[in-house]
């Protein structure tokens, strides 16, 4: 009996055992995993973007779920509204979620009324976070039409005038609703004029939808917006010949990776909302961490400096609400860094800074103004 006793015990004991590491092997699995929704329409349907990101994912090894919606025709607005596209978004606790854009609402709001952007990205921000406050939304900056608007009776501009337009108006929308940018449309730009512009490259023949190589590129750029990696490393090149694939991987990664504040990318984590952040937070860390808590108090007001444009100097005006360490930095529009303005601890108060426009060329900049937990980039140009 007592051997029998002695039997089922260590029995249980090493049922006990294998069912904890069990338990443990699933954890630890779905740490590593990542759950991403797409939501976008027939630009994300188009060559089947969803699958070809989880191809090139999972490439790395990157254990994914990836959902989609994107019914063709549709807006953000739509999304925004929808209740099919609400349940996508209840389906469960998503790391990301990837919004695609349209180059025409993005480029002139003003014209194109019957869609607005900025409502309907702060009614899915809204969604979004009410369902999961640590999902990481992600907005796919558009690209211009292959023939901008002059397909438009009276419109001359052209795709470099739309592209430039669609560029500072994602950059507004992300710093004054908060989310990261996926700079597709930026990266095509890039390829674009490096390669003189070919017909139907990244476009369709029909000058709007996105053909593979164009699909693909965007790919490469949503994988370094999630996981601040280059895919230069990466062996899934679709169908492309490889040494356009290691092109394409090269220019998306690099667009993303050197300007990670440009575009509001932050380091992902699981850290949930909180109203308090540690005093020994580190930047190196938590560069971004508006994008993480986003419910801080402002630490700061800033101002668009004056003049503007200007040739030979300029004044930055920022008051600190609370004691922080401000850092202004200001950048070209390539994203290029081109120099630190100030970097230091401030007392509350009113401050003023000087741009030296003699230490610059012609053309438009942007400078960023940060503390641990907040971000603000104001537009300037200089003329000469």
């Amino acid at each position: 009996m007592n051997q029998l006793f002695q039997f089922r015990f260590k029995y249980i004991i090493v049922l006990l055992l294998l069912i904890f590491s069990l338990c443990s092997f699933s954890q630890n699995n779905k740490e590593n995993s990542y759950d991403i929704l797409f939501l976008g329409s027939s630009y994300f349907g188009y060559n089947n973007l969803p699958a070809l990101c989880k191809d090139l994912f999972e490439d790395t090894q990157k254990d994914v779920n990836i959902s989609n919606y994107n019914p063709g025709g549709v807006y953000l607005d739509y999304h925004a509204s929808s209740s099919i596209s609400e349940s996508k978004i209840n389906e469960c606790n998503w790391d990301f979620i990837i919004l695609q854009g349209v180059g025409s609402l993005m480029a002139y709001p003003d014209y194109y009324t019957q869609h607005p952007v900025s409502p309907a990205l702060e009614a899915l921000k809204t969604k979004i976070h009410n369902n999961c406050e640590s999902t990481r939304i992600i907005y796919c900056l558009p690209w211009a039409y292959e023939d901008g608007m002059t397909w438009v009776p009276g419109w001359d501009d052209t795709y470099e005038d739309m592209q430039i337009l669609i560029y500072y108006r994602t950059l507004e929308y992300s710093n004054d609703i908060g989310f990261a940018i996926a700079p597709v449309g930026w990266v095509w730009y890039k390829i674009l004029e490096d390669k003189n512009y070919p017909l139907h490259y990244l476009h369709m023949s029909d000058w709007n939808h996105p053909s593979l190589k164009g699909s693909y590129v965007m790919a490469n750029v949503i994988y370094s917006t999630i996981f601040l990696e280059s895919t230069t490393d990466n062996n899934f090149n679709s169908t492309l010949a490889s040494d356009e694939a290691d092109y394409f991987k090269e220019i998306s990664s690099k667009t993303v990776l050197d300007s990670l504040d440009l575009w509001n990318i932050s380091p992902y984590t699981d850290t949930t909302y909180s109203d308090t952040i540690s005093s020994d937070t580190t930047n190196t860390d938590t560069a971004y961490l508006s994008m993480i808590y986003p419910n801080n108090k402002k630490s700061f007001k800033v101002y668009q400096n004056f003049p503007n444009p200007f040739s030979s100097e300029s004044v930055i005006k920022f008051e600190v609400l609370r004691e922080s360490k401000i850092t202004i930095k200001v950048f070209d529009i390539t994203g290029k860094s081109c120099g630190i303005l100030t970097d230091e601890k401030k007392l509350p108060g009113v401050y003023t800074i000087k741009i030296d426009g003699s230490k610059y060329k012609s053309g438009t900049y942007f400078y960023s103004i940060q503390t641990a937990n907040d971000q603000v980039i104001k537009q300037f140009q200089i003329i000469k």
